[in-house]
């Protein structure tokens, strides 16, 4: 089968246009749609990217060893997952660094003309899983050039309300945005990196994979559609968790994708390995400052470390500006709630998502 198939698809208002090799489109596009959001669209920013997916044997083994002959530099562009970057025929190259736990069964590549390649070993593993890594670079080096920020955060839209779960690994943003989720007329946003838009008017979902663990699976109860907790490892904060597209985790729930609502609040977790009562209080601004500054990815995100699929834009001290100025005024105008609870408390999800709603309709009193 020869040729290719072309789709156009919209995140974070950023037009990427694909072109995949037939023999590998189909497992490609449905991939593709299991992150793409269904309503509420970030507004456009006016620019445009080219990718295109290749999967051809030949083509690899020759690219490969062109890439493994030339000078080369060991980068490290994502948390523990190391390339070598070289040059020839115009075009940037990344492998995986020989020696690690990368799978040496795809190269990424851009032209002088800024046009993304992913190029794919045939049998490769989940290899449709690469070109997403194109998407989400371009998103966040799209956004901060946008004037938008990046916080380590999952988001929900709550009835037109939208909530950024703000922290660290391991506090509890996941097991926050289930509980909402299981809320009534609740949608997802995003799961582990999410934007504030210039202004702080809007929350915008970064296309993530939802990773969820054993202790909030099974607080959920039975699903037909999300995993048996007993299939994965036990212990608060375990690395092993269950993982789904966004559609995945959305449609468990009888909800949609949705990519931005109006920031309405900020949920700020503290999750413990014991059985405290839930309690909840909003911080001052002082606290909702630094509390916020601690999960801020722009300009630095400890898991994308180095841009590499698309350039900066700005300097890095202009963006920390920005993002310490959208700061100030996002705790300036949105109510920052922390939660802190022990996670074998009983009935833990009911009570989060009661303290979360309850601040969202509470009014001051005349």
């Amino acid at each position: 089968m020869t040729g290719t198939m072309t789709t156009a698809a919209l995140f974070a208002g950023h037009r990427f246009h694909l072109a995949t090799d037939l023999v590998f489109a189909a497992a490609q596009e449905r991939y593709l749609r299991a992150f793409v959001p269904e309503h509420e669209l970030a507004p456009a920013c006016g620019q445009e990217t080219a990718v295109r997916v290749r999967h051809d044997a030949a083509l690899f083994q020759d690219r490969m060893a062109c890439a493994a002959r030339a000078a080369s530099l060991t980068v490290v562009p994502f948390r523990g997952e190391p390339y070598r970057r070289c040059q020839f025929d115009g075009t940037t190259w990344w492998r995986p660094a020989p020696g690690t736990h990368l799978p040496p069964d795809h190269l990424y590549a851009r032209d002088a003309a800024g046009r993304q390649t992913v190029l794919l070993k045939p049998g490769a593993e989940r290899g449709e899983r690469y070109l997403m890594r194109v998407v989400r670079e371009v998103v966040l080096r799209c956004s901060e050039s946008r004037g938008w920020i990046t916080f380590h955060a999952a988001a929900t839209a709550l009835d037109d309300h939208g909530v950024l779960i703000a922290a660290p690994s391991g506090a509890g943003k996941t097991t926050v945005l289930t509980a909402l989720a299981a809320h009534p007329g609740a949608d997802l946003i995003a799961s582990d990196r999410a934007l504030v838009t210039a202004g702080a008017g809007l929350v915008a979902g970064v296309p993530i994979s939802v990773r969820i663990g054993r202790g909030t699976l099974s607080a959920l109860g039975p699903r037909e559609d999300l995993p048996n907790p007993h299939d994965l490892p036990e212990g608060f904060g375990s690395a092993g968790k269950a993982v789904l597209t966004p559609h995945a985790f959305a449609r468990a729930f009888a909800s949609r994708v949705r990519e931005t609502a109006p920031l309405r609040l900020v949920v700020i977790p503290r999750l413990r390995n014991d059985d405290q009562v839930l309690s909840s209080r909003v911080l001052g601004s002082g606290r909702a400052r630094m509390a916020l500054a601690a999960v801020c990815c722009t300009p630095h995100d400890e898991d994308w470390i180095e841009p590499w699929f698309a350039g900066r834009t700005r300097p890095v001290d202009a963006l920390a500006r920005q993002a310490a100025a959208l700061i100030d005024g996002l705790v300036a105008t949105v109510p920052v709630l922390q939660v802190t609870a022990g996670v074998h408390s009983p009935g833990l999800l009911e009570k989060i998502a009661d303290a979360v709603t309850g601040r969202l309709t509470w009014r001051p009193a005349a």
